[in-house]
């Protein structure tokens, strides 16, 4: 591992990949192996603006079982993507979504179910701080280290052991050339 400047930028990243995905996978096993866990009296009692959207999707049990489902499931998938570093810009997106949904259910202004929490600041809490790191993710070409990476190198190798019959042809090197013009 190269623990230059450029290395220790890129092992940084990873470690703050490693940690929210871990944050998500832990929550969706969680609540996977919850004996009935539901997301039916957290909706229900949602405090933000939009808690009447939230309200609305506690109010049918089939579609508490829907969300329950895509909630533990998207969670585990989300934090195993991003564990390992794979798909990591679409994992992070989904986990935007995920984070953005949770923080308008109970926002850290006006009043809470739960009151004064750990890491609940006036506007900034957790999932604000956590779902602007995922953006960070989307927007960047760096992921750190992970599959993803090593994937490209494999795909970057294999292109570059072939890459001697395109050349012979002489379509790359004018196309350099042009470019160079």
């Amino acid at each position: 591992m190269d623990l230059s400047s450029n290395g220790l930028k890129k092992l940084t990243i990873t470690i703050i990949r490693i940690a929210i995905g871990w944050h998500f996978l832990y929550e969706g096993i969680s609540k996977l192996f919850i004996e009935n866990w539901s997301s039916q009296s957290y909706l229900a009692n949602a405090t933000g603006p939009f808690s009447g959207f939230y309200q609305w999707l506690a109010g049918g049990e089939s579609l508490v079982g829907v969300i329950d489902f895509l909630n533990v499931y998207g969670l585990i998938l989300i934090g195993l993507a991003l564990f390992i570093g794979i798909f990591v810009r679409i994992a992070s997106a989904a986990g935007i979504l995920l984070l953005v949904l949770y923080y308008f259910a109970y926002p850290p202004f006006g009043t809470s179910l739960f009151g004064t929490m750990e890491g609940h600041f006036y506007i900034v809490n957790r999932n604000f701080i956590e779902a602007f790191l995922l953006l960070w993710f989307v927007m960047s070409k760096q992921m750190g280290y992970g599959i993803d990476q090593l994937l490209q190198l494999r795909s970057a190798q294999k292109s570059s052991d072939t890459g001697t019959s395109e050349t012979e042809t002489g379509e790359v090197n004018s196309r350099r050339e042009a470019l160079k013009n």
